[in-house]
């Protein structure tokens, strides 16, 4: 038996025990964190324990699955721990399926029954002050959307109807819970961009503004070629888009934080071939809707913030595989 040390890191944790005895061979770091959420009253995904030694996180699991020993941590009679108390969780998939429930809910209801409300020009509607936005009078009848943005709707729609299936029933999570505070940062890019923004610029009947700077001859509405090649161009991301979820799936065993390079369709080209055709679709709608600025806006944010996401998975990867990892792009062949 050894005995180890707790220190409080961060938000004071008041029945914080000094000490705990545990049994060198057979302890587990699992047992650590039940025993202090027991003792602390908190619950176990609030805590996070770092040795003294080298600030490093206290794992529970090998890439194997099984338990690791107190012992195999390295951790000695009179080691240091210190303990964060991270504070309210929520469940990651959770996370995901608010972020995307927004837009999913919000696409539909402006098309089918706000409308005739958003575009009127009344002193009761706040919108009517957004230049181009609500030129028709309250005794007038807002047009009918036109077949462009019902088109729009529905891919829309999908694709985040895709999102949600995939969250429930295809992505699988090294951590568990994050902040609870996290889920109004984390769901604010879709529910305000593509859900609120997108929604209200996209839906504008075809007669109150311009659709766009783009010449006339490239809108949709002017060019089928345009709405057929934009459609295909969106069908083939978002299949490819779920191969590679798929691929990612396939590479960590349930209940399991193993590691591994992704190999395959897209992955033996970029790093994260999953966030390249994610941004393939979202510029398949922008070209839809004829270059409207909202779509511009909210594909080219994302863009940027998955570039940024990749480029962290790429680094990660060479530290941790070193030379096995070869690829040399994390996004666009060749490019980026």
């Amino acid at each position: 038996m050894i005995e180890l040390q707790w220190c409080n890191l961060g938000r004071p944790i008041k029945k914080l025990p000094s000490t705990i005895s545990v049994d060198l061979a057979t302890g587990t770091t699992e047992s650590l964190y039940t025993r202090l959420s027991a003792q602390t009253g908190l619950s176990r995904d609030r805590l996070r324990l770092t040795k003294g030694s080298d600030g490093s996180v206290v794992t529970v699991k090998k890439d194997s699955g099984k338990d690791v020993t107190v012992e195999e941590l390295g951790l000695r009679n009179g080691s240091m721990i210190y303990v964060k108390d991270l504070g309210s969780q929520i469940g990651w998939r959770t996370v995901f399926v608010i972020e995307y429930l927004g837009p999913l809910v919000l696409h539909p209801l402006v098309f089918f029954l706000l409308r005739p409300y958003i575009y009127l020009n009344s002193a009761f509607n706040p919108l009517s002050y957004i230049p181009f936005l609500t030129t028709y009078n309250s005794t007038d009848a807002v047009p009918s959307p036109t077949s462009t943005q019902a088109l729009l709707c529905l891919l829309i729609t999908l694709n985040f109807v895709k999102r949600e299936i995939e969250t429930l029933f295809v992505h699988r999570f090294s951590a568990s819970t994050m902040p609870f505070s996290y889920v109004f940062r984390n769901s604010a890019h879709y529910w305000i961009l593509c859900g609120i923004n997108m929604s209200i610029f996209l839906y504008i009947p075809a007669a109150s503004t311009a659709a766009s700077w783009w010449p006339k001859a490239l809108l949709p509405e002017n060019n089928a070629m345009i709405t057929y090649a934009a459609v295909a161009v969106w069908v083939f991301a978002q299949v490819s888009n779920f191969v590679t979820h798929m691929t990612l799936r396939g590479l960590r065993p349930e209940g399991s934080k193993k590691r591994a390079i992704p190999t395959g369709y897209g992955f033996d080209s970029v790093t994260c071939p999953n966030y390249s055709f994610e941004v393939l679709s979202w510029i398949a709608i922008t070209v839809l809707s004829g270059g409207n600025w909202s779509a511009w806006v909210f594909t080219a944010v994302g863009g940027f913030t998955m570039m940024r996401w990749a480029q962290k998975k790429e680094r990660r990867y060479r530290k941790e595989f070193g030379s096995a990892y070869r690829k040399k792009k994390v996004m666009i062949p060749g490019v980026l």
